[in-house]
């Protein structure tokens, strides 16, 4: 593996921030801390002195991180990490990962429609939707638990203590390695008294009505317990353009508008915590969740982009006869307006697997249950959690409008049991240790049935279906890990460590009957079995200088992997292959260097982050809407290189006003990358190597801006809070965005440019004194911004021409992320 370059000088650009968004900490922490803003640290151990300052915080503001899986303030842990405080998120009710990438700057993620259903993104690096194959670069933890296959983003947020973006490789603390970074979300646990919280809310542009709530409290002097839950039901807020009935082209057959509105659904989820104290060294504790969510399918957030620039939809020529024509009521804009229309009830209900009665849907359901627990020792302090995670999904989507009735059916059922266990050490001395083990053992089912040409009835085999297949995998994986720590002298730390893995998965694909007039592009009977093995060793070293208790930096070496395996989303046509199937490991090496500090009496909090990895062999995949295929496969290198600041600022003599800010400025480039080129690309357009068939086939990649990498994103905002008289107060908090271009195709499309934007977030609260109670109004997108997260070519309309001297590049189906959204919310706690 080749070793990354020196850091580079990088242009430091001024921050812009989000609301309680603290990328290295909260300036609150300063209540915490007695304000020893400046003196040497004393002899204790830099271990133990971050253990008791995390321990002794008694300010409700301040955000306390494991980002090394032990407690400590934000402002000591040497990673590059964004966390956001549940007082944060419910200022602006963020309640889905969408919601929380708008307060990350260089997040970006979105829903999918197929493969994972998630398109999530981080520096620039992240694994796009399309195949079910792939593990996610960048993942999920939830209290403890690794998620790594994307569609966790479907499942609502909500009585959530805190979220920590960790950025980059994450090789050591959290189970599964991960090449990315992940996402690590921790809701509330019991507390000691009891407590208990009641608010419902109103959102106007998509109708939502909501509710959520929870208990806490003692059951006993050694049991603790809390239930919390969310309901929520909207309508959306996007609107359908389709008429009430449209033609299917078959006598006989007309397809429905779902609605006249889409992006609605309906969700609810409801988690229980129980706390046992089995001694005053033995704690265990048991938090179990289940989540349901039912909308209009993934596509019900798609909107028609067209292709090339032109200013009217192509019609639809799957190529056996007359075009059909673009429907009247599609245009080419990104408005919130698109056609919307259900497969006909007669397709839908003739052995059409999980279709239904032809309206387009999503049904997600997903249960958890995690124990942990923890033995605390003068020598060890010995952890366990263990982990069962199972979501299943149907859905019926359609990816061309009403035009014509490009749709599929999914199931995706995943199951997962994970043991993890580690040993701190709490002994003193200037040596300490960390090791364990963790092991996971997974089984996914991925079956998908598709209707993508309009036909008579097969009499033979009682369907109109074009093709199916049932497509899965069985995971395991068994990784040890281990570090140590040394005190050099009270104010330097040396860690260095890692994690080794060893990884199989056995996946197949199985092509099923379909109708008969497609048996030789779709034969039956097709079977693909692979078996993937892989072990690596993922080192990590880190170097941390704390000159006083308030200042912190520091500099890290990190290597990163995910495993390869076996692209089951492949089309099982008579050239389908095991070995076209296949794609490698992908992974990552670089490092960061950061400083953190409180300043001003610690009314100042900034901190500064730079990095540059190399990832290797980076996990990539592609669509063409002309053969309805996807493959999968590495690309050469991607180099990302950046800096990231942020501030928090308690303006001095103003009580209740503060300010925060940041920013972060990523350089990210492909290097040696000769990749497949995007269909209708033309050699003048750089679809000039490797030559098949009379057409090229590959472009390069080199020197190009990797998909969802915005070269620069931040934020600004403000907060001030204020008495009225003696038994009341009032907040008011604004929040401004910027996120620059970037390009949200894989194959790196001209005309698939998000443009630069701006967005403004605002709230207002009034209430009680003491937080008895609160009334909001809440402002999200109040610019109203479409952002497309992701975008696919649509089967059929163009898509030709590839690697010739006269190509038509396809329209898109574009995936929007949430308009502008104002909220009245009423909150009550007790």
């Amino acid at each position: 593996m080749k070793r990354t370059s020196a850091l580079g000088a990088l242009l430091f650009t001024s921050a812009l921030v989000a609301p309680g968004v603290a990328s290295a900490q909260s300036v609150d922490e300063a209540d915490a801390t007695g304000k020893a803003a400046s003196g040497s640290v004393d002899a204790k151990s830099d271990r133990k002195s971050d253990r008791e300052n995390a321990s002794n915080s008694t300010n409700s503001n301040e955000i306390i991180v494991t980002a090394r899986r032990r407690d400590e303030r934000l402002i000591d842990a040497p990673v590059a990490i964004t966390a956001v405080g549940g007082d944060t998120l419910n200022q602006y009710q963020a309640t889905r990962v969408t919601d929380i990438a708008s307060l990350v700057p260089s997040l970006v993620a979105g829903k999918a429609a197929s493969g994972s259903s998630a398109s999530i993104f981080l520096r620039g690096v992240g694994s796009t939707a399309l195949s079910a194959g792939f593990d996610q670069s960048v993942s999920f933890v939830i209290d403890g638990l690794p998620m790594s296959r994307g569609r966790e983003i479907s499942l609502p947020q909500f009585d959530v203590q805190r979220v920590e973006v960790l950025k980059g490789p994450q090789a050591l603390f959290f189970g599964k390695n991960t090449t990315g970074g992940l996402i690590s979300i921790t809701t509330n646990g019991p507390t000691d008294h009891f407590e208990a919280g009641l608010k419902g809310g109103y959102g106007f542009e998509a109708k939502e009505r909501y509710v959520e709530g929870f208990v806490s409290g003692p059951i006993s002097d050694s049991i603790r317990a809390r239930l919390a839950g969310r309901y929520s039901k909207s309508d959306g807020a996007f609107v359908n353009t389709a008429a009430p009935t449209y033609t299917n082209y078959i006598p006989g057959q007309f397809r429905f508008s779902n609605d006249d509105r889409r992006g609605g659904s309906e969700s609810y989820g409801l988690r229980g915590t129980v706390e046992i104290d089995f001694s005053p060294d033995f704690k265990y504790e048991v938090k179990g969740g289940f989540t349901k969510v039912k909308d209009g399918g993934p596509t019900d957030l798609v909107e028609r982009l067209c292709g090339g620039g032109r200013t009217s939809p192509l019609p639809a020529d799957p190529g056996f006869g007359t075009p059909f024509p673009a429907s009247p009521n599609a245009d080419c804009s990104i408005d919130g307006r698109s056609d919307s229309s259900n497969i006909p009830p007669v397709v839908a209900e003739t052995n059409y697997r999980y279709a239904r009665d032809g309206v387009l849907y999503a049904d997600f359901a997903s249960q958890y249950v995690i124990g942990t627990g923890t033995i605390s020792s003068d020598v060890f302090d010995v952890s366990s959690i263990t982990g069962y995670y199972h979501f299943k999904q149907t859905d019926l989507n359609n990816v061309t409008g009403e035009a014509y009735p490009a749709g599929f059916s999914q199931l995706a059922d995943f199951k997962q049991f994970s043991q993890e266990l580690r040993f701190q050490s709490t002994f003193d001395g200037p040596l300490g240790v960390m090791f364990g083990g963790f092991y996971s053992d997974s089984e996914f089912v991925f079956n998908t049935d598709a209707y993508i040409f309009p036909v008579p009835l097969d009499p033979i085999n009682n369907t109109f279906v074009t093709f199916k297949r049932d497509d899965g995998f069985k995971a395991k994986s068994l990784s040890f890990f281990a570090e140590a720590t040394l005190d050099i002298t009270p104010s330097l730390e040396l860690s260095a460590g890692g994690r080794y893995s060893f990884e199989s998965r056995d996946s197949y694909q199985r092509s099923l009957a379909a109708h008969s007039a497609f048996a030789t592009t779709f034969p039956s009977g097709i079977e693909l079995r692979d078996k993937y093995n892989d072990e690596n060793f993922s080192p990590q070293v880190t170097l941390r200088y704390k000159p006083s208790t308030n200042t912190t930096l520091y500099a890290s070496y990190k290597q990163g992997f995910k495993a390869g395996g076996f692209n089951i989303s492949q089309s099982l046509t008579p050239a389908a292959s095991v070995q076209a199937g296949r794609f490698g490991a992908e992974s990552a090496e670089g490092g960061e260097v950061g400083f953190r500090t409180l300043l001003f009496d610690n009314a100042l909090a900034f901190s500064i982050t730079a990095y540059r990895y190399l990832y290797t062999d980076l996990q990539v995949q592609f669509f063409d809407p002309q053969t309805v295929s996807l493959t999968a496969g590495n690309a050469g290198e991607l180099r990302t290189q950046g800096i990231e600041a942020d501030f928090n600022y308690r303006v001095p003599g103003l009580d209740g006003l503060s300010l925060r800010g940041a920013a972060a400025y990523n350089d990210a480039k492909f290097r040696d990358y000769i990749g497949q080129c995007y269909v209708g690309q033309t050699i003048a357009e750089g679809c000039d190597l490797q030559l098949v068939g009379g057409a090229y086939t590959a472009q390069d990649y080199s020197d190009r801006t990797p998909p969802k990498a915005p070269e620069f994103a931040g934020r600004l905002g403000v907060t001030y809070e204020m008495p009225v008289g003696s038994s009341f107060k009032l907040r008011l908090s604004g929040d401004g965005s910027y996120t620059s271009k970037y390009n949200f195709t894989d194959a790196l499309r001209p005309d698939a440019v998000q443009d630069g934007y701006a967005k403004l977030d605002a709230a207002i609260a009034f209430g009680d004194i003491d937080d008895a109670w609160t009334i909001s109004l809440i402002g999200r997108n109040l610019t109203n911004k479409l952002v497309v997260t992701a975008a696919n070519d649509m089967p059929f309309t163009g898509g030709t021409g590839t690697g010739t001297t006269t190509g038509v590049v396809a329209d898109m189906s574009a995936f929007v992320d949430n308009p502008r959204e104002i909220i009245v919310e009423a909150s009550f706690k007790f």
